[in-house]
């Protein structure tokens, strides 16, 4: 009966042995990782495991034994028949003879591939912007704070730009705010396609962005900018219309040290406010 009732199992039990090796394993273990079961017999755990993750074994098996009965959850890697790495949570329960001496363990094998799936996702979407998937404003302190430090110890200078979409409400108010936010999913893309994958592109939230890139001197910086101007000046094509909007770019060029990420952006944010006022006086002479 106890022999059945592990067979059938719904959960992936093995049987080990002191060393390592799989004594018993039940139909569940062997569609999680795809052998057939005298395949897996007289194996080890340690042969399957992704060599990363072996020290996580030796820990966990370190203390089932100081401590007996059950062991502590590991999350590690199986090396599947078909050859990928699938995630699991292992739990082991140590066993003994009648004069106390472990003489195995019997472990569960959990699949946890959607659980860390959703994990990663969901650590993803605290870090991102929902609307147009750039960095938001949890990260941005960071993303300035490591370019700066990149700096100090390379050289070059730190360009932070804050970029305004000038008269974004017209567009709501004239067009819907679908076609707002479609608009901002583009601008998004566009200053995504300026940059290099190693820089910065975070919205703070409306129509505000800022960009973060450790760049070689201060006329490379100016040419950065210039060329997120040309990006965000393209009309934009949204479905069955044409959109024209002009945006507002302050910029804040760090080439010394002792700067922080406030005092960075803050700079950037003002030199962003600056360039809006002087447009909106050249337009009212």
């Amino acid at each position: 009966m106890a022999a059945l009732a592990f067979d059938s199992a719904p959960v992936a039990l093995a049987v080990m042995t002191p060393d390592g090796h799989w004594a018993g394993v039940n139909q569940a273990l062997c569609d999680l990782l795809g052998y057939p079961a005298e395949q897996l017999l007289g194996e080890t755990y340690q042969s399957l495991t992704h060599p990363d993750d072996l020290g996580l074994d030796e820990e966990a098996v370190a203390l089932l034994l100081s401590e007996g009965g059950r062991g502590p959850s590991i999350e590690k890697r199986y090396r599947h028949a078909d050859g990928h790495m699938i995630w699991v949570r292992v739990t082991a329960t140590l066993f003994r003879d009648a004069d106390g001496v472990p003489i195995g363990a019997v472990a569960a094998v959990e699949d946890v591939a959607e659980h860390r799936h959703r994990h990663a996702e969901l650590s993803r979407l605290a870090l991102h912007d929902p609307l147009t998937g750039v960095r938001n404003r949890a990260l941005l302190d960071d993303d300035i704070d490591r370019a700066l430090r990149t700096r100090d110890r390379d050289g070059g200078v730190v360009a932070v730009l804050y970029l305004d979409v000038d008269d974004f409400k017209e567009i709501n108010d004239a067009h819907g705010h679908e076609t707002g936010d479609l608009a901002l999913v583009v601008l998004s893309a566009r200053l995504r396609d300026a940059l290099r994958e190693e820089d910065t592109v975070a919205r703070l939230g409306g129509d505000e962005f800022v960009l973060v890139a450790h760049v070689p001197t201060a006329d490379h910086a100016e040419e950065l900018r210039d060329r997120v101007e040309r990006a965000c000046a393209e009309p934009l094509v949204l479905a069955e219309q044409t959109l024209s909007v002009r945006v507002s770019v302050g910029m804040a060029v760090i080439d010394t040290s002792g700067w922080a990420s406030a005092r960075a952006l803050a700079d950037a944010d003002a030199a962003m406010y600056a360039r809006k006022r002087g447009r909106k006086e050249g337009d009212t002479r």
